[in-house]
């Protein structure tokens, strides 16, 4: 239970329900969110009612007995000598009405018939909820969620995570903050936009985000659904870059206001990052990716602005990169270069379909290219563990309790 013993003045905020009764409590705000005002009672009852299937997720099925739903919030504030402290979600165990069969998490909740299965993986509990007439392959969906807890090395990787399968209700959406996500059953893992993997990338995001790195929420959560289904072989290399590659966007990341829609961080913001992390990659001789800045992110203190983001690309790589960065991220210029052009093209040399036609004059040149690129990786590395020396460790964690999809 939540300790307020001391507290001066104390008050019960309530979202997505309808106060049905209060004792100890004064209503002192009839908005969006009910404010109550704790009157001084030494006892505080407050009876609250809601749809089960209240919320944007919410869904319902009555002829197979089962209802998926958002539970409301209720936040208890209070103040002690001047400093206001609050809990969100309260912090009570859960006490379904007997013969009820119910999951509830911290933000979601199944009632009625329903089936859990837990797998552990990478020192993470991961229990999947489904409703009990729901066709679908478990196994399979652990797999998935497995391959993404051990791959994705990012930090944030609590104790468990709990996930909701939810028939009939299209897309997913994620507490981070609570490490909950539900998706719906029916969503095929052999895609790239696998949103199953997407939802669980979302509960490894514990930083802040101001609103210069807004997209970089779905950003991240979209490119690495794709990345990391390739990497499981759940897709092929060409799906992968067809999903990344979308028609060049004027919009510009850094700036919400120019979005045009909310698909913009799904799409120009996956690309991009797609082609960051090649670019870090390639910068750093393969010892460096795009998980070590989203690490960075994790540990930062504070909302993370641009400057920041910025900042943790040039440590990862060991020199700036805001020439680029302020082009396709705080600038509107499209990302016109591919995701993952191999490294003969790269060079400039033929790629490696031409082979067969070259001549042994051209084959003795390629030869020597060969050569000279088998040396010049040595140096680089050198000078980039020389830059990778004078780093500073990041700081601690935050984490940001909007739900996301």
């Amino acid at each position: 239970m939540t300790n307020v013993s001391g507290a001066d003045e104390l008050w019960v905020v309530v979202d997505g329900a309808t106060v049905v009764s209060a004792s100890g409590l004064d209503r002192t705000d009839t908005g969006d969110r009910t404010r109550l005002r704790w009157t001084g009672a030494g006892t505080v009852r407050v009876v609250l009612s809601t749809p089960v299937d209240a919320g944007e997720s919410g869904q319902t099925d009555a002829a197979a007995g089962w209802s998926f739903g958002e539970l409301p919030l209720v936040e208890v504030q209070w103040r002690v000598d001047g400093s206001v402290s609050r809990t969100w979600p309260l912090t009570a165990p859960h006490r379904p009405l007997p013969g009820d069969q119910s999951l509830t998490g911290d933000r979601y909740a199944l009632v009625g018939d329903h089936k859990v299965a837990t797998r552990t993986t990478s020192g993470q509990r991961i229990r999947l909820a489904v409703p009990g007439t729901a066709d679908i392959d478990s196994a399979a969906v652990f797999d998935a969620l497995a391959g993404a807890a051990r791959d994705l090395d990012v930090g944030d990787r609590d104790d468990a995570v709990l996930a909701f399968a939810v028939p009939g209700r299209t897309g997913g959406a994620a507490v981070p903050a609570r490490d909950e996500f539900w998706v719906d059953a029916d969503t095929a893992l052999e895609s790239p936009e696998n949103v199953w993997i997407h939802e669980y990338v979302h509960t490894r995001q514990s930083f802040s985000l101001a609103a210069d790195m807004r997209w970089f929420r779905e950003a991240s959560a979209e490119y690495y659904a794709a990345r990391l289904s390739y990497e499981q072989g759940a897709i092929d290399r060409t799906a992968m870059r067809r999903s990344l590659d979308g028609s060049p966007s004027r919009a510009t990341l850094a700036d919400p206001a120019t979005w045009g829609s909310e698909q913009v961080p799904r799409e120009k913001g996956a690309l991009t990052l797609a082609v960051l992390d090649r670019k870090i990659r390639s910068a750093t001789f393969g010892h460096r990716s795009l998980q070590d800045v989203f690490r960075r992110l994790n540990g930062h203190d504070g909302r993370v602005t641009y400057a920041d983001f910025a900042q943790a690309v040039a440590e990862v790589t060991g020199q700036p990169m805001d020439a680029w960065l302020d082009r396709h991220i705080a600038g509107n210029e499209p990302v016109a270069d591919q995701y993952g052009p191999s490294v003969l093209a790269a060079a400039g040399l033929p790629t490696l379909d031409r082979l067969g036609t070259l001549s042994g004059e051209a084959f003795l040149l390629l030869a020597i290219a060969f050569s000279a690129l088998a040396v010049a990786p040595l140096y680089g590395v050198l000078e980039w563990i020389e830059r990778r020396s004078r780093e500073q460790p990041p700081g601690s964690s935050r984490s940001d309790r909007r739900p996301v999809g």
